[in-house]
């Protein structure tokens, strides 16, 4: 039957969704407005401050009043700094203000279903995979947008795989059960979301960074190095006191600095290495630390968040405070294009000491921080799953069956059309070789059907919530043959193209997992005849196979071999034609199908018929 389950009802849930998420989004605009203006007039106040010293100091001046020149030299750089510090905390509230905004704005825009400006996901389509392409998993209007809240590189590598691979019952039901317990916790799954994107830029890579890491130590390994950074900065400062007090000539604490300057020259090549491997990393580990802050600081109970929350530890230390170590290290060491560094590098050999200190971090910590990544990055791919639960109130979490070959649902939909017109259907399939036979009319919703039960089974297996009142669901690999076109770059012909993506699918059939087939107008490509003895075929090599799915065509003589093979049955989509208009129910139907549009969709496009 049509999903009519009180469309009134699903209209209230899903306007309630809308006005909580744009609730939030003019609170955030509030009070990102509200900074913005505190930032500005810090801003001003610091210019002001600039100016305001530069007229005592020439009034003092003017008047010969030494103490006065001081103090307001003095008082202006405290000032000054203080004032910088509270407009870099401003600046960065107003960052996570606008981010907070941002993931509250596309909230609205996911449950409108205008997707065109979040993230697709591109660069993880695989063409040859068993259902990216024809379920768009990836692109354009694709599941990632729909699903997807994660911020990091991690994170969204994670969300992939789980889109890519069905995980095993016991997974899929940590994944629901952490699913469901942050769903409600809104604030706190934004903030991580927020935090990601807020210290985030475009050249921002964590790559190179994770490459020094499993680098091995350079200086560490010198006795020499480790003695430098005391005895070098020791023996400049001593030179200097000497000076000072006339003890011994002024040209010694000069020549202390072309020593520290040749100690620099034999590390110069390895810090510029080092710097340039980290200098774009340092805003991601800022993200990194902000959103390990805020799991350190929720209560979670679930196994998988419990276990995740665990791995954010290392020698009793909380991960966001040697995340915050490292960050200290790396600001200090990215200083050296900064002039006063420098000068402070030739008196007390900084960059010799940061390096240290730097592999010094990472000796204690490398073997930790990739699973201290890969850990936010669940954590990213459960609350996106969380996110989809709390802001779909109609989905619910399927039932993982033990049992091979079960797949069945009540008023399942298609999550990516709009919740308040799309037309739901209720089936239940299951038997290893089964096969539905879909015929339909043009236009009748066979290649959406399919695509419906292939969506809401990849997200099933993945541990995300469903398009359906009911589902139960055992784990099985998902393979469809619905969208093969040709390839003039290879001269392959679109039925060329489908028998290579036919060959895959039997190539990929094994015993290990059950395969979930969707062929979609199975041999389109070729005559009548060649088809109906092709897809003969086709079908009876399936029967036979270690798996069960759904194929579509118009060839009505296909149902006969229904009476020929078990576990075979006909469904089919119809339209009716009334006063010059097809009208489509979209509803599956047991049995053959018994309209046809060809013609008068043809008459409605302008093209005369001639009986």
């Amino acid at each position: 039957m049509p999903f009519i389950l009180s469309r009134a009802a699903l209209k209230s849930l899903i306007n309630r969704m809308e006005k909580l998420f744009k609730e939030r989004a003019e609170q955030f605009e509030h009070s990102l407005n509200d900074q913005k203006k505190r930032s500005l007039s810090l801003a001003w106040l610091r210019v002001s401050l600039f100016f305001v010293a530069i007229i005592l100091i020439t009034l003092f001046a003017n008047a010969k009043i030494t103490e006065g020149i001081t103090a307001t030299a003095i008082g202006f750089i405290l000032l000054f700094f203080y004032l910088l510090k509270k407009h870099v905390a401003v600046k960065k509230q107003l960052d996570f203000t606008e981010a907070l905004l941002k993931v509250n704005e596309e909230e609205l825009q996911r449950l409108e279903m205008k997707l065109s400006t979040l993230d697709d996901g591109a660069e993880f389509i695989n063409p040859l995979h068993e259902y990216h392409i024809d379920l768009d998993v990836f692109g354009r209007h694709s599941i990632f947008q729909l699903i997807n809240r994660a911020s990091t590189a991690f994170g969204r590598e994670t969300m992939a795989k789980w889109l890519s691979t069905p995980a095993d019952k016991e997974e899929i039901l940590k994944r629901q059960e952490a699913s469901k317990e942050v769903a409600p916790l809104i604030d706190w799954r934004q903030n991580i979301q927020a935090s990601g994107r807020a210290f985030n830029e475009e050249k921002a890579n964590i790559e190179p960074l994770l490459s020094w890491i499993k680098e091995p130590n350079v200086l560490l390994t010198k006795t020499f190095y480790k003695l430098a950074i005391f005895l070098f900065p020791l023996f400049t400062l001593t030179c200097i006191v000497l000076a000072s007090i006339g003890v011994s000539p002024i040209g010694l604490p000069i020549l202390a600095v072309f020593i520290n300057i040749g100690v620099l020259a034999t590390v110069f090549k390895y810090a510029g290495d080092v710097f340039q491997k980290t200098v774009f990393s340092n805003k991601i580990l800022k993200a990194y630390e902000s959103q390990i802050a805020w799991i350190e600081k929720q209560e979670l109970t679930s196994p998988l968040m419990k276990d995740l929350k665990g791995k954010l530890q290392t020698d009793g230390k909380d991960a966001s405070v040697v995340i915050n170590q490292l960050q200290s290290i790396l600001d200090n060491l990215h200083n050296r294009a900064n002039m006063m560094y420098q000068i402070f590098n030739m008196l007390f050999i900084l960059d010799v000491y940061w390096l240290i200190q730097a592999e010094k971090w990472r000796q204690k910590t490398k073997e930790d921080i990739q699973s201290w990544f890969e850990a936010i990055g669940e954590i990213e791919a459960v609350n996106s799953l969380g996110a989809f639960y709390f802001s779909n109130p109609t989905a619910i979490f399927p039932t993982i069956e033990t049992d091979p070959f079960i797949i069945k649902a009540t008023q399942m939909g298609h999550p990516m059309l709009n919740a308040k017109k799309r037309v739901s259907n209720d089936f239940d399939f299951s038997g290893k070789g089964g096969i539905c036979l879909i015929t339909g009319s043009n236009m009748s919703g066979k290649s959406t059907f399919l695509r419906t039960v292939g969506v809401n089974s990849i997200m099933a297996l993945m541990g995300a919530p469903v398009c359906a009142e009911s589902m139960n669901i055992s784990k099985l690999q998902v393979f469809t043959s619905m969208r093969t076109q040709d390839d003039l770059e290879e001269s392959v012909s679109s039925f060329y193209a489908e028998l290579k993506r036919l060959k895959q699918l039997l190539g990929s059939i094994n015993t290990e997992i059950p395969t979930l087939f969707m062929i979609d107008e199975v041999l389109k490509g070729t005559n009548s005849e060649d088809r109906h003895t092709g897809a003969i075929a086709l079908i009876r090599q399936l029967n036979k196979s270690y798996a069960f799915g759904f194929v579509s065509t118009h060839d009505l003589t296909l149902g006969k071999i229904t009476t020929e093979l078990n576990g075979i049955k006909n469904y089919s989509f119809n339209s009716v034609i009334e006063n010059d208009d097809i009208i489509f129910d979209y509803t599956l139907t047991p049995g053959l199908c018994k309209s046809f549009n060809a013609t008068k969709l043809m008459q409605k496009m302008g093209i005369e018929i001639i009986d």
